[in-house]
C-alpha cells in the first residue's frame, strides 16, 4: 500500500512539474515618462536576465553575458530594432544610458531628448517576441500626468496615446 502511495505521489509530482515548465510566462515591463523640465522622454525597460541573455546570445554571440561591459553594444542594438517610439507621428531615436541589475532582473535606461510638445505618442514594443511566442510586454506611458498602459503581444505590438 505504501509503495502504491509513493508511486502516485511521484507520478503526480512529475505531471505537475512538467505542466508548469510548459506554461512559463514571459513578461517585460517598459515605462515611458515625459519629463517636461528636461524636455525628454525617459524610458526604462525591465526584463529577466536569463531571457534577455538568451535572445542576445541567439541573435548576436553565444558568449554574451549581460554583466560584461561589452554587452552594452548588443543591448543598444537589440533595443533599437525592437522598441520604437513615435512622437507626433515622427519616429524618434533614443540614447542608451545604461543598465543595472536588480536580483534576476535587468533595468535598461534610454532617453529621447529635445521633446517640447507631445500631441500623440506611439510605442511599438517587440522585445523578446522573436524568441518567446507567449511574450507579453507591459508598457506604461505617462505624459503630462496622462497615463495609459498597454499589454502588447505578438498580434498587437503597438500602443497609441493621444493627448
Amino acid at each position: 500500500m505504501r509503495t502504491k502511495i509513493n508511486t502516485v505521489v511521484i507520478a503526480l509530482f512529475l505531471v505537475l512539474s512538467s505542466f508548469t515548465a510548459l506554461h512559463k510566462y514571459y513578461v517585460s515591463v517598459t515605462d515611458v515618462e515625459y519629463v517636461k523640465s528636461a524636455k525628454s522622454l525617459q524610458i526604462t525597460s525591465r526584463l529577466f536576465i536569463d531571457d534577455f541573455e538568451k535572445v542576445l546570445q541567439e541573435r548576436y554571440d553565444a558568449s554574451i553575458k549581460l554583466d560584461h561591459k561589452n554587452s552594452d553594444i548588443y543591448v543598444e542594438k537589440y533595443f533599437k530594432k525592437k522598441l520604437l517610439v513615435e512622437v507626433n507621428k515622427i519616429q524618434k531615436t533614443y540614447t542608451y544610458i545604461g543598465k543595472e541589475f536588480d536580483g534576476d532582473m535587468v533595468h535598461c535606461y534610454f532617453e529621447v531628448e529635445n521633446i517640447s510638445d507631445i500631441q500623440s505618442i506611439k510605442v511599438t514594443n517587440k522585445i523578446l517576441m522573436g524568441l518567446f511566442d507567449g511574450q507579453q510586454n507591459i508598457t506604461h506611458v505617462n505624459i503630462n500626468n496622462k497615463k495609459k498602459s498597454f499589454l502588447l503581444m505578438k498580434d498587437n505590438t503597438s500602443g497609441l496615446l493621444k493627448l
